[in-house]
């Protein structure tokens, strides 16, 4: 006999073998014995346009424009079949062929290309009622994704794995294992991906019944990337990650009154940089938090948590507990009463925090509504030891959205510190062309300038370092009162007075304690009107005046808005709003002064068509540097039976001072599924 024929029988034995396990549970399983049967097809043919265009005009200079479009066809059919029979090995096997051709018109010149693309996806399932059962798979695709509002990309992205899953009876604990490798390319205006990525997982579940379960994952994540913008140099970089996580949730007691949660995570990460280099990073964390409910009227909670991290010159670790009660003295009177310490030690300084908190909360019913009333205090000591004037932050990880500010998360950050990156560290960004950074108070902020290489929308790395403090020691005290009154849901009235106090009581800080005062007095109606048509008219006031040592200010929000609640004219509902913001700081230019504008409009007509159209507008001129932002998207989409006709709209344009650059994408897709 040949190798082949051998090993052709062995495949029929064990096939046989497991086809009669399969049928043992009896039914019609023998009548859908196979050597092979296709199930189903299913299939369809698109067709789409895309044309970005972007205007930027800068001062003292000819506008610069960028355009891009591209018109694909393709036809994609899906089948799906079973070898043997359908619980041996499943089979959905689908691809087609993608005709493409692309222009791209900037100030340097024209470029055009055209070119044949496929896709291709398989996917093969074994054993799929079994206790051990898994699948194999293959992805070869060229979506059409946005990176950014208003930006698209044609990505081509392969990826392919297997995963595998061990099941009771055969185990008492379910093992799930997955593993992959995923590449993603991709060119546009603004944006040039190529990202490699290899991931392996490992879960396991354990139950032990009533009292809970426990849940082990790990997962090795490898990296490669040259992905970034194409205006400025990309090097290439590796990360490495990989980390576990044992998650623990008990329920016990004789009235299942307790509630124990444990975790434990770890997690290390590796950068291979081109150029530079960034210190491996090791993270620790273990919590365990413990809730009884005692009675109707009493809860009780406690929890200890310890964290440890290190980078390079980077290390710390925090241990804190915490412990307290919730009492219900009335039917409309609670009181909670709370103590907590913490201690936290790096290579830069070491501080300890004990601290004690109360509250009581009242609501009655009064003149057609509820009253409520709420007062809590909260008493620290601080405590802290410098050894270094600073200490670093790698890695913080912040979003860029419009050209509204983000604050970083620590303050008190030293000037010239602060270094932005994207996530795969393969770009480094320039300030004042990329970002701008303010300093407001304590707090120090980070801006997206829209003539730069930040994407909207963008998350992106901040390292920097901030100022300790030096060594001394002081106690603060926390108050918050809260009043209210609500007439049923078409009033709101509330008002909060916030006051926090500190005194030294040894050493001597380098920067000065902040001592606040704060009134806030707000309110917020949502008035259902009925005429010949329903509408909902509502808005809300805020008055809010800080005084503090550091950075005071007088802030006034306001916002209203009227939406119909059923179509109008038997057409469609409407919703008009408008937003105003203002922030004035007596120790800084960096105010805000807001106005915004939104429309929104949606409607389902006959024969399947259905429209949208949104737009808002939004300009700030309090900063030295006024800015603004407008967009507006329109989308239709027709349906009937198996046909579908798309047609999508987007125009962005902001400006900042005298730079003024616009976005205007048009998508076309039409799709007929058979």
């Amino acid at each position: 006999m040949s190798r082949a024929g051998y090993f052709g029988n062995v495949v029929r034995r064990i096939a046989g073998a497991v086809l009669f396990s399969l049928g043992a549970g009896g039914g019609n399983a023998a009548e859908e014995i196979a050597p092979f049967r296709l199930t189903g097809v299913e299939g369809s043919a698109t067709t789409r346009f895309l044309r970005d265009e972007i205007v930027t005009a800068q001062p003292g200079g000819a506008p610069s424009r960028q355009m891009q479009s591209d018109l694909r066809q393709e036809v994609f059919f899906m089948t799906h079949s079973y070898a043997y029979h359908p619980g041996f090995v499943s089979l959905d096997i689908g691809g087609g062929p993608i005709l493409q051709r692309q222009s791209f018109t900037a100030d340097s010149g024209d470029a055009q290309s055209q070119g044949a693309l496929y896709n291709f996806t398989g996917r093969a399932n074994f054993l799929r009622d079994k206790p051990y059962r898994g699948s194999v798979f293959y992805d070869h695709l060229n979506p059409t994704v946005s990176v950014s509002p208003g930006q698209v990309l044609t990505q081509q992205n392969t990826r392919y794995g297997f995963d595998f899953a061990l099941l009771a009876p055969v185990t008492p604990v379910p093992l799930y294992i997955d593993a992959t490798r995923s590449h993603f390319q991709g060119r546009g205006a603004d944006r040039v991906i190529d990202d490699q990525v290899d991931r392996v997982g490992l879960r396991a579940t354990r139950s032990f019944g009533a009292l809970g379960s426990t849940q082990f994952q790990y997962q090795n994540t490898h990296q490669e990337s040259m992905s970034g913008s194409p205006n400025i140099p990309i090097q290439s970089s590796a990360a490495a990650s990989q980390g576990f996580s044992l998650d623990s949730r008990f329920q016990f007691g004789g009235a299942r009154q307790y509630d124990l949660v444990n975790l434990l995570n770890y997690n290390t990460q590796s950068y291979a940089l081109e150029q530079g280099a960034i210190p491996d990073r090791r993270d620790l964390r273990v919590l365990f938090d413990l809730r009884g409910r005692l009675s109707e009227s009493l809860q009780t909670f406690g929890n200890y948590s310890y964290s440890a991290s290190s980078q390079g010159e980077i290390v710390s670790a925090l241990n804190a507990a915490s412990a307290g009660l919730s009492y219900t003295i009335a039917k409309d009177l609670t009181t909670t009463l709370g103590v907590r310490g913490e201690d936290n030690q790096t290579n830069q300084f070491s501080a300890q925090l004990y601290g004690v908190d109360g509250s009581a909360r009242y609501q009655h019913a009064l003149a057609g509504g509820t009253a409520q009333a709420s007062y809590g205090v909260r008493y620290d000591l601080h405590d802290q030891h410098a050894v270094a004037s600073q200490t670093p932050v790698l890695g913080e990880r912040i979003t860029l959205t419009g050209t509204t500010y983000s604050a970083l998360a620590h303050q008190h950050v030293t000037a010239g510190s602060v270094t932005l990156s994207n996530l795969t560290r393969t770009q480094t960004f320039i300030e004042g062309h990329d970002y701008t950074l303010t300093v407001v108070g304590l707090e120090t902020r980070v801006q997206r300038l829209i003539g730069g290489n930040i994407l909207d929308g963008q998350d992106v790395l901040v390292d920097y370092s901030y100022d300790v403090g030096g060594t001394y020691a002081y106690t603060q005290t926390d108050q918050t009162m809260n009043l209210g009154w609500n007439l049923r849901s078409y009033l709101n009235l509330y008002y909060r007075l916030y006051d926090s106090a500190s005194q030294l009581t040894s050493g001597a800080p380098t920067f000065q304690l902040n001592t606040i005062r704060s009134n806030l007095f707000g309110a917020r109606t949502d008035l259902p009107l009925a005429k010949s048509f329903e509408l909902m008219v509502g808005g809300g006031w805020e008055l809010e005046d800080r005084r503090e040592t550091i950075s005071p200010y007088r802030r006034i929000a306001e916002d209203a808005y009227v939406q119909t609640e059923e179509p109008l004219f038997s057409s469609g509902t409407l919703r008009f709003s408008t937003r105003r913001l203002r922030v004035d700081y007596e120790n800084s230019i960096q105010n805000i002064n807001l106005t915004g504008y939104d429309f929104r409009y949606w409607s389902r007509h006959w024969f399947g068509l259905d429209v949208s159209a949104d737009a808002g507008y939004e300009v700030d001129t309090g900063t030295p540097v006024e800015r603004s932002r407008v967009t507006a998207s329109l989308k239709a989409q027709w349906r009937y039976r198996k046909a579908s006709l798309t047609f999508d709209l987007g125009h962005t344009r902001e400006t900042q001072a005298a730079l003024d650059r616009s976005r205007t994408l048009v998508q076309i897709l039409a799709r007929r599924e058979f």
